[in-house]
């Protein structure tokens, strides 16, 4: 074959010298560069030939579309198999080869070409089955983020932001169930945990609370039994939550934290309250098994109730000055509609901050 070898590879004919396994080396490491594709592995095998002066007119031609006519006549070209691990041919290497020492570094190349091609296609099939269970994942999370219902004298509205681009799926979940007899049950809560697990307990707790609000239960007896019940199911399970049972007729609110943070009362009239109250999370009973602390206010027309998950306030990272933040938000916007001032306040409090918590945030206006 015409040509010399360039700098940093040996002329030696069928074996490569000390030097030229370095620069192969450090070849192979692009193509196995963990999360490429297999057109990218390809476009750089082809790449790779010209860079080190291997050849010229190097084109990589998959099985498929080469057919039965994997070989070439041109004796001035050459053509390598490119195998998986299994041996299996995934297609052809084809170049004029710019010396005879270039053969045994182009067969090398093909070598780990074909490795990183099978890396490729298992890459794909993970992908493809964590695309799945991402899929199946967030239709589950979708129905544990129910649509609110229409309340007598009320406005709702309502938001769930997840901290995740690629996937929705967390442990921040609200309800909110009208009750025969006239109440209403709400609930805002925050799973210890992330993902299809988080989803899960989520689920269990939200179906234990509609169960045991159905039976007219106080909510202090409703909020025990339903620890009882749920670590019954799930032993691990842990979660903040914040529940209450309001009389649309006559704005009676009697609610509960569970190591949640505290609600936000805004009064039409100008007042800020925050509803302090002291309680550990649920599946902590054990601890502390005296009945939650409840308390009661009640909400006159025009007065706002805020509530929310950590991930609202913790996006700053400073949870005490995002609590500040959050009541400065809603409270410049206290006349605004409902849905108008929940998706100014999580702009400003989330958008820039990046927040890396999944946030739930409801709103209730007494009309």
């Amino acid at each position: 074959m015409p040509g010399t070898p360039p700098a940093g590879f040996s002329a030696t004919v069928g074996a490569l010298a000390p030097g030229d396994h370095v620069l192969l080396a450090e070849a192979a490491l692009e193509l196995h560069t963990a999360g490429r594709g297999a057109d990218q592995v390809t476009s750089l095998l082809e790449r790779l030939v010209g860079r080190l002066g291997l050849g010229e007119g190097a084109l990589y031609v998959p099985a498929v579309i080469a057919g039965g006519e994997m070989r070439i006549a041109d004796p001035t070209e050459l053509s390598v198999d490119v195998r998986d691990q299994s041996g299996t041919v995934l297609g052809v290497l084809r170049c004029r080869p710019r010396h005879e020492a270039a053969e045994p570094a182009l067969r090398a190349l093909a070598a780990h070409t074909g490795v990183a091609l099978g890396g490729a296609g298992h890459l794909r099939e993970v992908e493809h089955d964590v695309a799945g269970v991402r899929q199946v994942a967030e239709r589950f999370q979708d129905s544990l983020l129910p649509e609110l219902p229409t309340v007598e004298h009320t406005t709702l509205a309502v938001a769930y932001r997840a901290a995740s681009r690629e996937a929705k799926v967390g442990g921040d979940f609200y309800d909110v169930v009208p009750l025969p007899g006239g109440h209403v049950l709400i609930v805002v809560g925050d799973v210890v945990g992330k993902g299809i697990v988080a989803a899960v307990h989520t689920s269990i707790i939200t179906q234990t609370l509609r169960a045991l609000a159905l039976q007219g239960l106080e909510l202090d007896d409703l909020l025990a039994r339903a620890d009882i019940q749920v670590r019954w199911q799930r032993e691990e399970l842990i979660a903040t939550l914040w529940c209450g049972l309001y009389e649309p007729e006559t704005g009676e609110l009697s609610f509960a934290s569970l190591g949640h943070p505290p609600a936000l009362l805004l009064r039409a009239g100008g007042d800020h309250l925050r509803l302090e109250l002291h309680g550990l999370p649920l599946g902590l009973r054990d601890l502390l098994p005296e009945p939650p602390e409840v308390r009661t206010r009640r909400l006159e027309p025009r007065d706002l109730l805020v509530l929310y998950t950590d991930g609202v306030v913790e996006a700053s990272r400073d949870y005490f000055a995002g609590q500040d933040a959050l009541l400065a938000a809603v409270a410049a916007r206290h006349d605004e509609p409902v849905g108008e001032i929940l998706v100014a306040a999580l702009e400003e409090l989330l958008l820039d901050a990046g927040h890396t918590d999944d946030a739930v945030m409801l709103l209730l206006r007494r009309r």
